[in-house]
């Protein structure tokens, strides 16, 4: 967790596949090399501005594939990349693994990896609804698929997130001259989920198109993709999670 650095405000951050870590008494049964495997990649480092806005954070070093915080630890735990807590493929169907993991295996990934990053976050959002009338969850996430858009948000359709929370973060990206979307592909993993009907939680996922940031046309295995113009979005961001933070304080109860 990144505490703040300044008075904290109602926001909460959490990067849940920004992860690289793989630790080596887990890795013997890949078939991959783990610097091959999906990542959100830098986006620690793209908003490594957000405790100077009082922005709380969630992040987890390890890895997705290790074990996949935006996943039901009690649905699939072993199957496809784009609905299991352990992935046992990845995006294009390549197996991960050598072998199938026991449900030991599994269940101990999910106490190293998952429930400690949603303990931290489940805290922390209680910690600031004792001081504040709302909170605002933001689910930060990146995509490289050839979707169109800059930013994706994602509210499960209204499920996890008021209209008003949902259009103020809207029109922030959308201030900034961002090309924003609404749940178009992806509309809201685990995380998000896990607040639907909460009264005092509005919960959005942010798919940020890598393109914005990354320059995918030369990308060179292993390891992420180049810089592209990094430095420029990061401070297109700042700015518009500053507006986003300022806003979230003058929310009230009956939003």
């Amino acid at each position: 967790m990144l505490e703040p650095r300044c008075q904290a405000v109602p926001v909460v951050a959490c990067l849940p596949h920004g992860g690289l870590a793989y630790p080596a008494e887990l890795a013997t049964a890949l078939a991959v090399s783990p610097d091959v495997l999906w990542s959100d990649w830098l986006t620690g480092d793209l908003y490594a501005f957000l405790p100077d806005l009082g922005i709380t954070t969630i992040t987890t070093p390890y890895s997705r594939f290790v074990a996949d915080v935006n996943r039901d630890p009690a649905g699939d735990r072993h199957g496809g990349f784009w609905t299991s807590v352990v992935a046992a493929r990845m995006p294009n169907g390549r197996a991960v693994y050598h072998r199938s993991l026991t449900d030991d295996e599994i269940s101990y990934r999910i106490a190293v990896a998952h429930s400690p990053f949603h303990q931290a976050l489940d805290a922390v959002i209680a910690g600031l609804l004792a001081s504040f009338p709302r909170v605002l969850l933001l689910d930060l996430h990146s995509f490289g698929a050839g979707l169109e858009g800059d930013v994706i948000l994602g509210d499960r359709r209204g499920a996890t997130a008021s209209a008003a929370a949902v259009r103020m973060v809207s029109g922030a990206f959308a201030a900034a001259g961002l090309d924003v979307r609404l749940n178009q592909r992806f509309s809201g993993g685990w995380t998000i989920r896990r607040f639907a009907g909460h009264d005092r939680v509005d919960a959005v996922q942010i798919e940020l198109n890598q393109r914005r940031y990354l320059d995918l046309d030369h990308r060179v295995y292993p390891g992420p993709p180049p810089l592209g113009e990094f430095a420029a979005t990061q401070v297109l961001l700042r700015a518009t999670l500053a507006r986003i933070a300022s806003a979230a304080l003058t929310v009230r109860c009956s939003n």
